[in-house]
Formats: structure tokens, C-alpha cells, sequence
């Protein structure tokens, strides 16, 4: 006989990550082509030869120290406004279990990363789905006329995945001054590839927060860390509600390298800018504009399926956006890869 499971969790969807496939070229999960920077690889080496890493010990928490104290000069916040945790999913994890109790509600403008809603209803809440304009921005009228007495959490990704586009300051501003019971989460996954941050709100409001991740323009998604700028009132709560060495001892060390490698986060960076603009161009289809590490590609007439599968008959794995919430069946996201990967994308679209 099962054992029974709660009846919130019936209807939970599995994450399904941008797959993985032999041989082919990997274009699905918005990752670096480049890879993570060299002396990530050389400080792990040496410490591990140092004797400086041992794997037996829990992670110090001095080096957890040392890498928000960078964190907090990479941002221009304060070390005290700085909170880390096992990839952004992990911080999402920490702070919705924060926030979010039996009925509570949590506003989703669609379509967006999708473990927003599962994190939600994990946690007993429930989502309420905001429809995006047909340019995907949100408006934020509407945003405002569904937050309700139970709102306790708006999720705002900024540049959005899986659409490329940002929100401005002001909406967040309005948003936020709005709605003041409720915490407004900026996920800036993708934000050294745009053209601005909203970390200044975090500084002007008190119910504003800003996601940062190492997975993208660092390139240490294996190694997941994630980190969020928040209210300085808010940074002990999530101490005490997040799991105890959430990040390892060799992501720690990872981190604070890739941080110092300002010339390979800029080669990064450039490459996708220069790629983004590219594929923009030379796709010929309507490919929406993009602040992030990927492009949003509408196939119709074609059915999105379609066209995932024969790229994939070329050896290129890209990401079928049905499985987003309200996001359709014509929209492929294509992460830029390097100049060759780009151009046989494009060779590919045109052939099919």
C-alpha cells in the first residue's frame, strides 16, 4: 500500500532541464560555451595540493565570508545584504519556504522559468498566473489589480526566461510600493548580459530582491551557486530557515576565482553579445529582441516540436518552449554558442 502523499503535490509537473544528448551540441540550457574561467581550475588544483581543501571537513565558514565579501564588491552592496545558497534554485528554495505557508499566493507573470510555481506549491501556496503582453512585458496595472490579501510573493525575471526581455525600475518601483506585503523576487540569472540591473532597488525598497547565479556568464553551472542581494532585515531569517552548508567547499573556492577573472567574464560576455546579434539577424524568422544568453525564435507556421526535432537530426539540441506555462507551441530558445555553433544553427534553420 502507498503511503499517502499530500494532495497539493498531485498535480506538481517534473522539472524538465534542456537535454543532454551524445555527440550533439548543446544548445538547450543557456550555459557558457567557453566554459569556466582557467584559474577556477588552477585555484581548486592548488588548494587541493596545498592542503588548503580538505574534502573530509565541512566548509569553513570564513571562505563563505570571503566570497559575499567579493560578492559585495562585484555588486556595490553591502557584505551584510548578501546571502548564498546551492544555485539560484537553492536560494528560490530557502526564500519561498521563507515566505510562502498553506494558501498563500504568489504572482507568476507567464511564461517564465517554471520552478517558480513548483517551489510555490511544494511550499502549500498557489500560483497566480499572469498572462504577458504579446511582447512579454507585464503590465504592471494587471499585475497590481491581481495581488490580493494572501499575495506574499511576485516572481519578476529580469532579462525573462525563456524571453530575453527585462522590466524596467519604475515598474519595479510601482510594483513594489504597491503590493508593500508582498516581496518582489528579481531573478537576474542572466543580468551580466544586459544592459542595466534593478540591484538599486533592493537599496530603495524594503520588499525588493535581486537573484544573481554563477551557472551562466561564470560558467560553473556543475558547481551550483547562486546568491541574492536582499533587505538587511531579511538576511538572518534566511540563515536560520537555510540548510546548513548548502554550498561545497570546491564551489566556494570556484567562485571567488571566477569573480577574479574579469578578462574571461568579459570574453564571455562579448561572445554572446556578438552572437545574440547574429542569430538576430540571420535567423529568418521572427526572433524576439534579447538581453539575455539566448534568443526566442516564434517557427510558426511550423509547430515548435517540429523543429526541435529536425535541428536535432543535425546534432543541435535546442529547447522546445511548449513544456513553459502560456508559452505556446511555435517558440524554440536557442543558446548562443560559439561563431561556428551559430552559423551551423542558422545552416540548420535554413535547410529545414
Amino acid at each position: 500500500m502507498q503511503v499517502p502523499i499530500r494532495l497539493s503535490l498531485k498535480e506538481l509537473e517534473e522539472y524538465k532541464p534542456g537535454k543532454l544528448v551524445k555527440g550533439s551540441i548543446k544548445l538547450s540550457s543557456n550555459e557558457n560555451p567557453l566554459g569556466p574561467s582557467p584559474k577556477v581550475l588552477t585555484e581548486i588544483l592548488d588548494s587541493i595540493e596545498d592542503g588548503e581543501l580538505p574534502l573530509s571537513v565541512y566548509p569553513w565558514e570564513r571562505t563563505e565570508e570571503l566570497l559575499r565579501e567579493r560578492l559585495a564588491v562585484y555588486t556595490g552592496m553591502g557584505k551584510e545584504n548578501i546571502v548564498i545558497g546551492a544555485g539560484v534554485d537553492g536560494v528560490l528554495d530557502t526564500l519561498v519556504k521563507i515566505f510562502i505557508a498553506d494558501g498563500d499566493e504568489a504572482i507568476i507573470p507567464v511564461p517564465t522559468f517554471s520552478l517558480y510555481e513548483s517551489l510555490v506549491k511544494i511550499a502549500g501556496g498557489k500560483p497566480t498566473y499572469l498572462t504577458r503582453e504579446s511582447d512579454f512585458s507585464i503590465s504592471v496595472r494587471d499585475l497590481i489589480s491581481a495581488a490580493g490579501e494572501k499575495t506574499r510573493l511576485i516572481f519578476i525575471a529580469s532579462p525573462n526566461n525563456p524571453t530575453g526581455n527585462c522590466i524596467s525600475a519604475d515598474a519595479v518601483r510601482e510594483i513594489a510600493q504597491s503590493v508593500p506585503e508582498a516581496m518582489v523576487i528579481l531573478d537576474e540569472a542572466y543580468v551580466e548580459f544586459a544592459d542595466s540591473s534593478l540591484l538599486k532597488e533592493v537599496k530603495d525598497q524594503d520588499n525588493v530582491l535581486v537573484l544573481r547565479t554563477f551557472s551562466k556568464a561564470f560558467g560553473l553551472a556543475g558547481l551550483r551557486v547562486g546568491y541574492a542581494v536582499v533587505p538587511q532585515w531579511l538576511a538572518s531569517m534566511y540563515k536560520k530557515v537555510s540548510m546548513p552548508f548548502t554550498v561545497n567547499s570546491i564551489a566556494l573556492i570556484a567562485a571567488m576565482a571566477a569573480l577574479d577573472d574579469k578578462e574571461h567574464l568579459r570574453r564571455s560576455v562579448e561572445l554572446v553579445k556578438h552572437g545574440r546579434k547574429y542569430l538576430t539577424e540571420n535567423l529568418q524568422l521572427k526572433v524576439y529582441p534579447s538581453q539575455a544568453n539566448f534568443v526566442l525564435v516564434d517557427v510558426a507556421p511550423a509547430n515548435s516540436y517540429e523543429v526541435y526535432e529536425a535541428l536535432l537530426k543535425d546534432g543541435l539540441v535546442v529547447r522546445d518552449c511548449a513544456s513553459f506555462r502560456g508559452a505556446g507551441n511555435s517558440l524554440i530558445r536557442i543558446s548562443v554558442g560559439t561563431q561556428q555553433q551559430n552559423e551551423q544553427v542558422v545552416d540548420a534553420f535554413k535547410a529545414f
